[in-house]
């Protein structure tokens, strides 16, 4: 249930729109996958168990609708928020797991996808990089989180960068001994 306890986190911070939610939740959607299409089913099961409830704006000629969380979805976050959380962290990454299974054979025809993978990996840095700086007004332990991607994004680089060069190695000694 982190998707809903997500949007209560968010919307513990001030009323607002569900595009904005959507924006905030991509935020974290590398700690938890939220997608676009499950925000507002999330949104009405809340509403609907009298964690949230809105009203309704007009804002250049359309009607929004603003979120704002209850004082039970402050109790239902506060209660999830304090609760130890039995799950140990994993990783699902079938990038690392295609590298951890490459082959002498294999290692050539990969090297392409892993150089193309380095790149998108450098601008998904750059972004974030400016996520941060646009997040200065979010809450202090949201920034630390923030942080926390960073720091697991620059080690994502230097294990690709890794792998290119001994990629690089693999290949030159493979040439040398034909």
């Amino acid at each position: 249930m982190s998707l809903r306890h997500t949007l209560l986190g968010l919307l513990a911070w001030g009323p607002t729109h569900g595009y904005v939610l959507r924006k905030q939740a991509r935020e974290y959607s590398w700690i938890y996958p939220m997608t676009n299409a499950s925000i507002y089913p999330a949104l009405r099961a809340l509403e609907q168990g009298g964690f949230i409830s809105h009203h309704s704006e007009v804002h250049s000629g359309r009607a929004r609708k603003i979120y704002e969380i209850s004082p039970s979805g402050r109790d239902e976050l506060h209660r999830w928020l304090t609760e130890p959380t039995a799950a140990s962290p994993s990783v699902r990454d079938q990038l690392v797991l295609k590298i951890a299974m490459q082959s002498a054979e294999s290692l050539p025809q990969s090297r392409a996808w892993l150089e193309e993978s380095l790149a998108e990996l450098m601008d998904a840095i750059e972004l974030h990089g400016r996520r941060m700086q646009v997040e200065s007004e979010s809450a202090k332990y949201a920034r630390l989180t923030m942080q926390y991607g960073a720091e697991l994004l620059d080690l994502r680089r230097r294990f690709f960068e890794q792998v290119l060069a001994t990629c690089e190695s693999s290949l030159q000694d493979g040439q040398h001994a034909g």
